[in-house]
């Protein structure tokens, strides 16, 4: 029979395998969509959900390694480096990740590695949207296409699909 797909990424197999969780479906697809290799380790049970991400990144371009303090300074140095670090990774334990705090897991993990620790920072809903940016918008449209609007409902109504706001 046919796979689902969610865009153009499988999600039952992997190299010809299954895939086992949630976590391999998301490095499946970072790896294919957007070219990046990535561990994942999620885990949760009915009061909590966890998880690390390990995440190989860039030596060129937006987010890369350039002008960072790396021992690793070939193509196969950065590889070992990471498939160590992603290994480590993977050893995480479900029961680990759901009752450990993220110190301990660093350090049981990555005790021979260099780490540097940033304060959390606490996610927070903020939308972009604003008056100004949706007059841009409709300017783009074009006069024609406004015009054909206007003319169609007798106003152009423009609704965020984030926050809910209609301007």
């Amino acid at each position: 029979g046919q796979q689902p797909y969610q865009g153009v990424v499988s999600l039952n197999h992997v190299d010809g395998g299954l895939l086992n969780d949630l976590g391999e479906v998301l490095e499946q697809y970072m790896r294919k969509s957007e070219q990046l290799d990535a561990k994942l380790v999620l885990a949760a049970n009915d009061e909590i959900a966890a998880g690390l991400l390990i995440q190989r990144m860039p030596i060129e371009g937006e987010a890369n390694l350039a002008g960072t303090d790396r021992v690793a300074t070939t193509e196969e140095e950065l590889d070992e480096a990471y498939n160590r670090i992603a290994t480590l990774a993977g050893s995480l334990k479900r029961e680990e990740l759901l009752t450990l705090d993220a110190q301990t897991i660093l350090r049981r993990l990555f005790w021979e590695e260099k780490l540097v620790r940033f304060e959390p920072l606490t996610p927070s809903f903020a939308c972009s949207c604003s008056r100004e940016r949706v007059s841009n918008m409709i300017r783009s449209l074009g006069t024609e296409e406004v015009e054909s609007i206007l003319a169609e409902r007798g106003d152009v109504e423009v609704g965020c699909d984030f926050c809910g706001e209609q301007y």
